[in-house]
């Protein structure tokens, strides 16, 4: 009985683990996005005024690019941090959400045994 305990006791401190170590991953990810996206943003405003110069279309590009890259970049961070967002939470990404649903579904009738 003991024994039996402990691998339980393990596995769920191993799922604990898991779980734990892919939210890290997730984190960790988004924040190289972070650094890529400020440091390239960066590095192609100072290529494009040093070599094209002050011209009128090269305004769009530098303020288009960041301003799409930064959409994604948020979208990136809504996921990453989805687990902190109140209004998250209920959306079809959380687990309540699908518990929910999937209790609304066996209680429909052709799921009925």
């Amino acid at each position: 009985m003991n024994l039996k305990v402990n691998i339980m006791t393990n596995n769920k401190e191993q799922n604990a683990y898991k779980k734990a170590k892919k939210r890290l991953d997730e984190e960790r990810g988004f924040y190289m996005h972070v650094i890529i996206y400020v440091v390239m943003n960066i590095a192609i405003t100072i290529f494009q005024y040093a070599l094209d110069g002050n011209k009128d279309w090269l305004i769009w590009v530098i303020t288009l690019r960041p301003l799409l890259w930064g959409i994604g970049l948020l979208c990136h961070g809504l996921w990453t941090f989805r687990r902190n967002i109140k209004w998250f939470k209920n959306t079809i990404y959380s687990k309540q959400w699908e518990e929910r649903k999937i209790m609304e579904i066996m209680k429909d009738d052709d799921f009925k045994f």
